[in-house]
């Protein structure tokens, strides 16, 4: 039996299967909006110093500032405390030499791993005649290393943002200072008010947009911006995080973190929860009204390799009488998908898309049974699993590309123009999967319909009638993509409706005489102009076939019959 990849080793592709799999009622949760996202620090892992490189700047920053002359140097003493925290051995206070750079002390790395868990009490310690805060504010350097507009966004950031856009996280807490998730929103909108940041009591006063994100440690960006609002509230001390739940300032953030830890399930992805706040509030949580084990879906899941010491406290807390030697396996493996956030936020954006897709094939009109409908939305998950398989190890490229691409395809769909870089990103649709049934808009919208040719085109893939090919989006005479058989290679090229279409024959993506298939969601409608830039005369090709969707679904009742009418039309 092959033993199951790390949550550093496993792919997109092997995620979806956790999601299709044991955590099918998580994948269907978080694209229902009914998962809360708590973020750490492992999200901005490479993005931002972490605990080891901070560590390191504030005990080189401490000795920097030592004055030789000055034996009472309070830097010094700042510097001996630190070092005493640490739990210097006798040889090893021998060794250490405040006149060599910290880089070079033979012990290094053994002084960073013992304060790597007392980074807090670290950060506490004082400098006579210095702010509380001196170390964070100075030390770290905190709006240099959290702050800077030269950090940009990695995948997690992205897709959660895409998310956020998907409808599916609404509800975001996290513990980071940076402001990457921020910015990958203003990103990918074009800086469209879409997120709610929430530091302050008072920041929960401001009008709702799409999501809400609470960054209860608080915020870099914010604080640099507006020091003498924001600063007070950069949590990293321990007395600060000791005092969090009592402080008068927190009551009205902490009673939104309580209301959403017992209205929605938590997924926590990058964040340890060893913080005794975060322990805190869970407990009071549990306390206000209890998560019951076992129940429709997990209520506590966390990404990463295993349920380390600080998530099984905070199991032991949300489930106090459930969490015995009987159940504790079985809980612990009910709470761990072991994926870090990097792949399982990819997989998540996928699933979400591909579950939207195929609630749609039910709102399609026609004569489709119950049975083609399925094939159709196995064929969906065809294509999902392709794109998730074409990974290549350079995840950032791969869900630029994506949002790039998701967004041109969009827009040639809707509106004929393929529109110019960066894009912004045009979800599938802007409120969770519960919601798509309801939707008055999406039957107009063509949505469905294309949702039909998805899982058209997954069928032809898993039968290997073809196979599919990416294009360049900045090509503007490019389809959204290739379907490749033994004897040809197409462009295919999708319409909302007919001015749609004709948008994209003005906009140069489609000509008459090129081998094409130009494919309506609607009815077909009257014979469209000729382009102005085809050839007169024949060519020799095939020239460009339309396929109405539409009018297919009105004849065909199985899956093949649909397959077959849509290869004949389309001539593929």
């Amino acid at each position: 039996m092959t033993a199951a990849p790390s949550a550093s080793k496993i792919t997109v592709r092997e995620t979806l299967d956790l999601l299709d799999g044991p955590f099918r009622a998580v994948a269907l949760g978080v694209a229902e909006d009914r998962y809360a996202f708590w973020l750490g620090s492992g999200i901005s892992f490479g993005r931002v110093d972490g605990l080891k490189k901070i560590i390191h700047r504030v005990l080189e920053f401490l000795r920097q500032q030592i004055d030789g002359a000055d034996a009472g140097c309070p830097f010094k003493d700042a510097l001996e405390r630190a070092l005493t925290l640490a739990g210097l051995s006798r040889d090893e206070w021998v060794r250490v030499d405040y006149g060599s750079v910290f880089a070079t002390w033979p012990d290094r790395d053994a002084i960073i791993g013992r304060l790597t868990n007392n980074y807090a009490r670290l950060l506490d310690i004082t400098v006579p005649g210095k702010p509380d805060d001196y170390l964070l504010w100075e030390g770290v350097d905190v709006r240099t290393t959290f702050a800077s507009p030269a950090i940009e966004p990695d995948v997690e950031h992205l897709c959660v943002a895409m998310l956020v856009l998907e409808g599916s996280a609404s509800d975001i807490a996290t513990a980071n200072w940076d402001g990457l998730v921020e910015k990958a929103i203003s990103e990918l909108t074009g800086n469209v008010p879409k997120l709610v940041v929430c530091v302050r009591s008072e920041d929960l006063r401001q009008a709702a947009l799409v999501a809400q994100l609470i960054k209860f440690h608080g915020c870099a960006v914010l604080a640099a911006n507006d020091e003498s609002h924001y600063r007070p509230f950069l949590v990293g001390r321990f007395s600060q995080i000791n005092r969090w739940a009592a402080a008068p300032e927190n009551k009205a953030v902490i009673g939104r973190l309580t209301d959403i830890a017992v209205s929605k399930p938590t997924l926590m992805m990058g964040l340890s929860a060893q913080d005794s706040n975060i322990q805190a509030l869970f407990a009071s949580a549990e306390a206000t009204m209890r998560w019951p084990w076992p129940g429709d879906r997990p209520s506590f899941v966390f990404s990463g390799d295993n349920v380390g010491a600080d998530q099984e406290a905070l199991l032991k807390n949300v489930y106090p009488n459930d969490y015995t030697a009987a159940t504790r396996n079985q809980i612990n493996g009910q709470s761990l998908i072991k994926a870090y956030a990097n792949p399982l936020l990819m997989a998540l954006l996928l699933s979400v898309i591909c579950d939207k897709m195929k609630a749609m094939v039910d709102l399609v009109e026609g004569n489709l049974n119950d049975g083609g409908k399925q094939a159709l939305k196995q064929g969906i998950v065809v294509l999902r699993n392709q794109l998730a398989s074409a990974d290549n190890g350079d995840r950032l490229d791969f869900v630029k590309s994506f949002a790039d691409q998701a967004s041109r395809t969009m827009t040639m769909f809707r509106d004929g123009s393929s529109g110019t870089a960066p894009r912004r990103y045009n979800p599938l649709t802007s409120s969770p999967l519960h919601h798509v049934a309801g939707d008055h808009s999406i039957p107009s919208s063509g949505l469905a319909e294309t949702a039909v040719v998805a899982g058209i085109l997954g069928i032809g893939v898993e039968s290997g009638v073809w196979k599919l090919d990416g294009v360049d989006p900045s090509d503007p005479s490019e389809g959204v993509v290739r379907v490749s058989t033994a004897t040809a290679s197409t462009k295919m090229v999708l319409a909302a409706n007919g001015r749609a279409a004709v948008r994209l024959q003005q906009n140069g993506h489609i000509v008459d005489d090129e081998d094409a298939v130009l494919v309506y969601s609607s009815e077909k409608p009257s014979a469209m102009p000729r382009s102005p830039r085809s050839s007169p005369g024949r060519t020799g090709h095939l020239g460009l076939r339309e396929v109405s969707i539409y009018d297919l679904l009105q004849s065909a009742t199985e899956a093949a019959d649909l397959v077959q009418h849509f290869r004949e039309e389309a001539a593929i």
